[in-house]
């Protein structure tokens, strides 16, 4: 079972991170990669989910993305975020980007797809026992072609569950705001005994936090998984990673973009979907 469930998780990861994009700034002839996102289409807007550190105020007319024909794309349209900068200090750390309407041509045909809102669970109960995958490229992972203007990233691909209720708590996280998961830099892989340590996730932020109900649920080979939260912080040192939960970007969505298939969330978050900054490059 422990090998068939490797297989069904490379699925999922590999899945996912088709709606992956890698953040950059540009250094020509290449790049320098920040972090992640995630990419979300809906009708026929397209949206960037990622991190607010990263898509903050000050710093996202300088990022680009990959789309169509090895070519990338700067983040024209509108930002909706929790950051005015990098340095903001603030738990709620996420941003929404709309691209305008005449970029979207250029991720037509593109390796990278987007993920629907058939994909995404609102108010997600956390499952005690639960299996989430979390996909993503650390930084360290990303690592320049020798001779070549591009860059080869290299994603981590791994299976997690929830941590104990009572650590939320603990450490200072509200479970209306935050799903926390396992991490452990030291694992068995599938069908093996012997523990090798994981790649660091410095980079990941970003990604998201996917959740597979049922492994035997699937379609074209692949458990069907759905997006419940977005990476923010490694807390290795103490055992765990922290996931946002998606709930911030669909009400962001609902609340200041016109069309939203999305219902409300049930959780209590206060002004921090209010609190938020705004710009707009057409």
């Amino acid at each position: 079972m422990d090998e068939k469930l490797g297989i069904l998780t490379q699925n999922v990861a590999n899945t996912a991170l088709q709606v992956t994009p890698i953040l950059s700034v540009p250094n020509p002839p290449s790049a320098i990669p920040l972090g992640c996102g995630i990419f979300l289409k809906i009708n026929d807007d397209r949206y960037l989910i990622s991190a607010g550190h990263l898509l903050n105020l000050e710093d996202w007319p300088n990022l680009i993305v990959p789309g169509a024909n090895k070519k990338m794309v700067w983040l024209n349209g509108i930002v909706i975020t929790s950051y005015k900068d990098s340095k903001t200090n603030n738990p709620i750390d996420f941003g929404i980007l709309k691209f305008s309407a005449r970029q979207n041509k250029n991720f037509i045909g593109g390796n990278l797809g987007f993920c629907n809102p058939s994909d995404i669970i609102v108010n997600h109960k956390v499952q005690k026992g639960g299996y989430y995958v979390i996909a993503g490229y650390p930084v360290s992972g990303v690592k320049k072609t020798s001779g070549k203007a591009e860059f080869k990233p290299i994603p981590v691909k791994f299976l997690t569950y929830p941590i104990e209720t009572d650590k939320y708590e603990k450490y200072g996280f509200n479970p209306d705001h935050f799903i926390l998961v396992k991490y452990q830099r030291k694992v068995a892989p599938f069908g093996s005994n012997e523990k090798q340590i994981t790649k660091e996730l410095r980079g990941i932020s970003g990604s998201g936090l996917w959740y597979v109900p049922n492994w035997n649920d699937r379609k074209k080979g692949v458990p069907k998984f759905y997006l419940v939260g977005i990476m923010v912080e490694n807390y290795k040192d103490k055992g765990f990673v922290a996931a946002l939960r998606i709930d911030f970007a669909t009400e962001v969505i609902k609340q200041f973009f016109i069309y939203s298939p999305f219902e409300h969330t049930k959780f209590d978050f206060g002004d921090n979907v209010k609190n938020l900054y705004g710009s707009e490059i057409k």
